[in-house]
């Protein structure tokens, strides 16, 4: 009997170690961004050339899926079973596809969202700098630093976040959180949702172009969490607008765009489903932009991608919200049948007008 006794308190004892030991090193590795975060930008950016109000531009958004994730990936947390890049050799090939597309549309602006800086998911790559070499001037913005506990094997080590890429000048860039009521433990290693706010000056205007990165999707089932992340988004986005600047955000809304009976696809499913996207509380001079309703932007990752199964679960969350007064020539979704992320990239072409 005292040596089961023994036995039971020996293994007692190693898994309490065990999670004393876990959560050191989720705190180690827990991220506790300020408010708000001054970006260093690249010198390059202090000779670009201005925006100009008589110039097209086009603008790029791409949720990349941190390189890891294409049309035959599969992932835990949405009913699959991957939790790395299927390999090495898998990223660099997304990596590859990503920039190759991108180039073909050569945007004056890129805006990227899950993209991974040394993450144990996606092999360590520094997919910030490496894009960042072939598309040029441009910042990376944290919203996911953290151990991720996980399943098991561990995911572990996590440095993810936004990106956003520009040929013209950029004279401020800031980090923006936004609210968040996770629980103790899920604080240590959640995603620390943001924007990520650029400034553009515009030739002869006293007005700026303010881009907004953002990338709003979560696994939590928590409407009013998402909810108060948006109604600070749209404060913020109305006051640049009474200030007399144009505004163009874009990304994963991480909600369905529109109701899914109104889309083409099926869209749901029980693993993960986006909230429905409120257009009533977009505030006064501003618009949402979607491209063709009918191209999926992202799909489920419960199993590799089938374009002719008829239970492949697919979504409408990503989007461009625009102020009025800036001239959409288009906006245009490229159905990439999901070939080298979870989402597919949407263009959009613009001109400023006047105010």
């Amino acid at each position: 009997m005292k040596k089961v006794l023994k036995i039971a308190g020996g293994l007692i004892l190693a898994i309490a170690i065990i999670l004393v030991a876990l959560l050191i090193l989720l705190a180690a590795y827990q991220y506790r961004p300020a408010e708000l975060l001054e970006i260093d930008l690249p010198a390059g950016w202090q000779d670009s050339p201005q925006l100009s109000a008589d110039g097209e531009y086009s603008l790029l958004s791409w949720s990349i899926g941190y390189g890891s994730r294409n049309s035959s990936s599969d992932y835990f947390m949405e009913g699959g079973n991957g939790v790395r890049g299927r390999s090495r050799k898998t990223v660099s090939e997304n990596l590859e596809g990503i920039y190759a597309e991108i180039a073909k549309h050569d945007p004056d602006l890129i805006l990227l969202q899950a993209i991974d800086h040394q993450s144990k998911r996606s092999y360590n790559y520094k997919q910030d700098e490496i894009l960042g070499q072939a598309l040029g001037l441009g910042v990376y913005t944290p919203n996911h630093k953290a151990f991720i506990p996980k399943p098991w094997p561990a995911l572990g080590r996590t440095n993810s976040g936004l990106a956003a890429f520009s040929k013209v000048k950029v004279t401020s860039a800031v980090r923006q959180q936004l609210p968040d009521n996770y629980s103790w433990l899920e604080g240590m290693y959640s995603i620390r949702h943001c924007l990520e706010i650029l400034r553009l000056p515009v030739e002869d205007r006293d007005a700026e172009l303010v881009l907004i990165n953002l990338d709003l999707k979560t696994y939590a089932d928590d409407a009013q969490n998402l909810a108060n992340q948006m109604k600070v988004f749209y404060e913020i986005i109305k006051a640049e607008r009474d200030q007399g600047n144009y505004v163009i955000a874009g990304g994963d809304f991480g909600q369905t765009l529109l109701p899914f009976s109104e889309l083409s696809y099926q869209s749901e499913n029980p693993n993960w489903q986006p909230g429905q996207f409120d257009k009533g509380a977009i505030p006064e001079g501003f618009k949402l932009l979607t491209g063709d309703p009918d191209i999926a932007t992202g799909r489920l990752n419960d199993k590799p991608y089938d374009p002719d199964s008829a239970d492949m679960i697919c979504f409408l969350t990503d989007a461009f919200i625009v102020s009025e007064g800036i001239e959409i020539k288009s906006c245009e979704t490229f159905d990439l049948a999901f070939e080298f992320s979870d989402h597919n990239p949407l263009l959009l072409k613009f001109s400023l007008g006047r105010h």
